[in-house]
């Protein structure tokens, strides 16, 4: 976002903030689980689709963010792994 409000000129600005990668809901669940420390047991409903309104696979284009000149540093599991972190690690409160 800092890289948004630094190089864009307009005075309003909508860019999609992501990675070049997807991620499963399994993998993030996967993730923070092994973060935490836990080995849940994992329950899907609703079939190979989802539930009704449910977005099988989703990916937003991050193309116009990158004519500003940024690229994700991160994958996108690797930005589940480090969200997951900080937010354990974080002070409650």
């Amino acid at each position: 976002m800092v890289h948004v409000v630094e190089h864009a000129d307009a005075p309003v600005n909508t860019y999609n903030l992501g990675t070049r990668t997807t991620t499963s809901v399994r993998t993030i669940a996967d993730i923070v689980a092994d973060e935490m420390g836990v080995d849940p047991e994992y329950e899907f409903t609703g079939g190979e689709r989802g539930w009704t309104g449910d977005v099988p696979r989703m990916r937003l284009s991050v193309e116009k963010l990158a004519g500003l000149g940024f690229e994700p540093t991160h994958s996108s599991g690797e930005a589940v792994r480090r969200a997951a972190r900080e937010l354990l690690d974080a002070e409650p409160g």
